[in-house]
């Protein structure tokens, strides 16, 4: 070996930003005239990129970027405030194919910055606020809400979060833990190597960044597969009947705040959660005296995926729902007792 030879050092990849992050900063400076950049994330950050503001010389700021595939529903965006809450990573700017006035009017009522790739905005800095609404859905922006996640994929993805180990244990078997058909657990997998929120390593597939994902899959889960496991609501005469059942015994599990407070003891549950593999137990109608109320303080939901033993969290007992699950129904109420039990619960359960 030549003396004064060294090794050549390692390049890292060029970053190329996502396209709906490129086509969103772009649609916002021909709408204002204010001057974006795209910048590289810090290694191992949770969001997809940085977007550089710059309205005069001397006049520059930056935000984080949450990039989220489908903005449908006022329930998402508070999910997003309340995850964002939890990761104390505020100001960022949400950025998504596209956002109706009327979600852009609740963007601002809540304090979030956002961006679509029409040019619809809401972006506050020192006291001053750009507002854009009313601009059409653009063709591209079609086109990636009809990749963004649906119902079935969001249970794929729950399987997957749950279960860590089972990202390489094939497709066939991440479609019979999902229930879903193995075609849609390919559909979904692809895509979500495509996104990048799952790469290949020589040791097999990995979660690219697991809290990213877990934050997008909690944000969207109010909207896009909570409202479908709904079965009914009640009221029961006793508020802790609860507490005198054995839920396992009848295919059901406690989620949301009752889960969180059996794993936790920081909360006094006032809505009882139940994810049942079957119908409600007619036993429980009978002896608890529930009756039908739509505003009741009982809900009873299907099961998403069947129940999934926690690994490395042997203080998980039989009786709750995963974690992932239970810290996805506290995000889904924006409660603020409950937002900061979701961050005990994600600290001690869900660490990535």
């Amino acid at each position: 070996m030549n003396k004064g030879w060294t090794m050549p050092r390692k390049s890292s990849p060029p970053f190329v930003p996502d396209p709906t992050v490129q086509a969103a900063a772009a649609a916002f400076s021909a709408a204002t005239g204010v001057a974006t950049k795209i910048l590289r994330p810090p290694l191992r950050a949770h969001y997809a990129a940085k977007i550089q503001f710059q309205a005069s010389p001397d006049r520059i700021w930056a935000r984080p970027v949450l990039l989220v595939d489908n903005v449908d529903r006022f329930a998402t965006l508070a999910a997003i405030k309340s995850t964002a809450h939890i990761r104390a990573d505020d100001p960022f700017v949400v950025v998504t194919p596209y956002l109706s006035p009327n979600l852009l009017r609740h963007c601002r009522e809540l304090g979030l910055d956002a961006l679509d790739m029409s040019g619809n905005a809401v972006i506050q800095s020192d006291g001053n606020l750009i507002m854009i609404s009313g601009e059409k859905r653009t063709g591209m922006a079609s086109r990636i809400k009809d990749r963004a996640w649906t119902t079935k994929g969001m249970k794929v993805v729950l399987a997957l979060l749950c279960d860590r180990t089972l990202i390489n244990a094939g497709q066939r078997a991440i479609a019979q833990r999902a229930k879903v058909s193995l075609g849609t657990a390919q559909s979904t997998f692809r895509d979500l190597v495509e996104r990048g929120d799952i790469i290949e390593r020589k040791d097999g597939f990995v979660f690219a960044d697991a809290a990213r994902s877990l934050d997008e899959w909690a944000a969207l889960y109010p909207s896009r597969l909570r409202s479908q496991l709904l079965v009914n609501r009640y009221r029961a005469e006793d508020p802790a009947w609860w507490r005198n059942i054995d839920p396992q015994r009848e295919q059901c599990q406690f989620g949301g705040e009752v889960a969180a407070a059996l794993l936790t003891g920081y909360l006094k549950p006032a809505t009882v959660t139940l994810y049942c593999q079957q119908a409600i137990p007619r036993k429980w109608l009978i002896d608890a005296r529930l009756r039908l109320d739509p505003d009741g303080e009982v809900e009873v939901l299907n099961a998403p995926i069947p129940p999934v033993v926690p690994s490395g969290t042997p203080n998980v007992p039989p009786s709750v729902v995963h974690p992932v699950l239970i810290y996805a129904d506290l995000i889904a109420t924006g409660d603020s007792r409950n937002i900061e039990t979701a961050r005990m619960l994600r600290e001690q359960f869900l660490s990535t």
